[in-house]
């Protein structure tokens, strides 16, 4: 009877969060990011309908993966709790040496990348400084996190940030030619012609693979959700993108010994 009550306690009260934020998330840039943030959750976006075959999240690893966690308070911009325990456990399982992460941001989920990784693995994260011409044009959003006091604030002092080489530069204009990756994070700017171009960077880090491309908010921002479409659509090389059902991440296994 109690967890009863504390679970109908907990959905009101996440009921009531949301409605505060859909009432009152109008007022800031990052209020309107969790209101977002939150439609794609839920599958809606605004004019792009979310069409790419779902996957369960259970169905990605195998049962027990263990995983460590870090930061699980998100913030404004980060990945879901959900998300970066599927992350985490993808990275786990995998066991990639080479990470390459576009998009630092606060590096939480860089933190967690790894956390969960090989001992003797590296991690690449690439982020934009703050006001540096951009090849593209930004999505209007996308400048309360490109605007930052530093890049990876929540991963610096941890005994992980030893694994971690920050890269910066527009990620539309970056020598990606020294880099080889076997796990590739796309969580860069919203904009269809980032996300076009990101895309196409981590194929060329995955090659042949064996490797696993991950894309950040589908299904909550339009530029991420046309490009992921059209690339799913008129590229074979993405024919296999799935959407991981219950977050924004959209999983692409590439070459043969991976797991869907």
């Amino acid at each position: 009877m109690r967890r009863a009550v504390r679970l109908v306690a907990r959905h009101a009260r996440v009921a009531m969060r949301t409605l505060g934020e859909a009432i009152f998330g109008v007022a800031s840039p990052a209020g309107r990011d969790r209101v977002k943030r939150i439609a794609g959750v839920l599958g809606m976006t605004e004019g792009v309908v979310p069409t790419l075959p779902t996957v369960g999240p259970d169905e990605l690893t195998s049962d027990g993966t263990p995983i460590s966690l870090f930061g699980l308070e998100p913030r404004d911009g980060n990945v879901s709790l959900l998300e970066v325990t599927v992350l985490s456990r993808l990275v786990r399982e995998h066991a990639p040496m080479a990470i390459f992460e576009i998009g630092t941001f606060d590096g939480r989920t860089t933190l967690n990348l790894a956390a969960n990784a090989p001992d003797d693995a590296v991690v690449y994260t690439l982020d934009l400084p703050a006001n540096k011409p951009t090849a593209y044009a930004l999505a209007p959003a996308d400048y309360h996190f490109v605007n930052k006091p530093a890049s990876g604030a929540r991963l610096a002092g941890t005994p992980y940030a030893a694994r971690v080489t920050q890269l910066y530069g527009d990620s539309a204009t970056f020598d990606f030619s020294p880099y080889r990756a076997e796990f590739v994070f796309v969580d860069g700017s919203h904009a269809y012609e980032y996300v076009m171009s990101d895309s196409m960077r981590a194929l060329e880090l995955v090659g042949s693979g064996p490797g696993v491309i991950v894309w950040h908010d589908y299904a909550g921002w339009d530029g991420v959700t046309r490009a992921l479409h059209e690339l799913a659509a008129t590229d074979p090389r993405f024919a296999s993108l799935r959407w991981i059902r219950g977050t924004s991440l959209v999983l692409l296994v590439v070459g043969r010994g991976t797991r869907v």
